[in-house]
């Protein structure tokens, strides 16, 4: 296996087994082209799919710092797909990262924060769902990254609350939800998480699985 094609399709068929055989900068390399997709199947259902489930296991912890920092440039990227997904992949690394202290270094995420403070208040596509492309949602996956970057970095707790008050008019019920979400990556009682308000039912799936 290490030497034919990652057999994409199959994978995911069988319920996204991690390829032990492959090496993991492979992996890497082949997941960060798919996430960039045009095609909703490939980069949502394959490759997002199979990044945030062997990020989560720890399959992917010697390439960590890498996956972050190949997402953090995806924030400039001209294809709105990429953009929104990088933030996805952040909150996936940031989250491993906060459950095995040292696995992501302070200065990477920094580094990523200030790509996604730059990105995230002026994206100007704000759509959940495109026919051909799928879904989106680039305020709800900032938010989603950005409650991850208040685990990671609580000194930037406060600006990043400021980040959600800063966007755009037509996603002021988004900002709320991203408001709350950083809320509640502070410290102290939760409250149970809600699902976005008048969110799909896919975002809720999302969120209900941790992904």
């Amino acid at each position: 296996m290490s030497t034919d094609l990652v057999r994409w399709p199959t994978i995911a068929a069988q319920g996204f087994p991690f390829p032990d055989a492959v090496p993991a900068s492979r992996l890497r390399d082949e997941l960060s082209a798919m996430l960039v997709s045009s095609d909703p199947g490939v980069r949502d259902e394959q490759a997002y799919t199979a990044a945030a489930r062997w990020i989560r296991e720890g399959h992917l912890d010697e390439v960590l710092e890498d996956l972050g920092d190949t997402a953090a440039e995806r924030f400039t990227h001209p294809e709105i797909q990429a953009r929104t997904f990088a933030p996805l992949v952040l909150r996936c690394v940031l989250t491993r990262g906060h459950a095995v202290p040292g696995a992501v270094p302070d200065a990477a995420a920094e580094r990523w924060y200030a790509a996604f403070s730059a990105w995230y208040p002026s994206e100007r596509d704000t759509r959940g769902w495109d026919d051909s492309l799928g879904w989106l949602h680039a305020v709800a996956h900032g938010a989603d990254a950005a409650a991850a970057f208040a685990r990671a970095l609580p000194a930037r707790r406060a600006a990043l609350l400021e980040l959600c008050a800063r966007l755009r008019p037509d996603s002021r019920l988004l900002a709320a939800y991203g408001s709350r979400r950083l809320r509640h990556a502070s410290p102290g009682p939760r409250r149970p998480r809600t699902a976005l308000p008048g969110g799909s039912p896919h975002r809720a799936g999302r969120l209900a699985a941790g992904r």
